[in-house]
């Protein structure tokens, strides 16, 4: 998936969320055992390790779409841009996104790889 496509999907993705209609795909033992072979995220999502910030679900995205990176503040600190290097030299990750809570208003940084 090139990088306009994986932002379509996330943006798709968090309109469901913020309209409560949640699609939950790709979360069950069908998806679980083809993710047994490896993984191929189409985005990585910086994100805060607050506990009200969930990407997945504020993405509505299933088992294995998303690489994300989570450390208090949602900034690059060597093991989290060491994590982010690894995503896009091994699995083929073609975005960067930094996701900012700010008082019910989510903005994202978006890096396009």
């Amino acid at each position: 998936m090139n990088w306009k496509d994986a932002l379509t999907c996330l943006k798709s993705g968090n309109e469901r969320f913020v309209k409560d209609q949640l699609e939950g795909k790709l979360k069950d033992a069908e998806r679980k055992r083809a993710l047994l072979s490896g993984q191929q995220p189409f985005a990585i999502i910086l994100s805060c390790a607050d506990s009200r910030v969930v990407p997945e679900l504020a993405f509505d995205t299933g088992l294995g779409e998303i690489f994300v990176v989570r450390v208090a503040g949602n900034v690059g600190n060597p093991s989290s841009i060491a994590s982010i290097e690894y995503a896009v030299a091994h699995l083929g990750s073609k975005l960067i996104v930094v996701e900012l809570l700010l008082q019910q208003l989510r903005e994202v940084i978006m890096v396009k790889i």
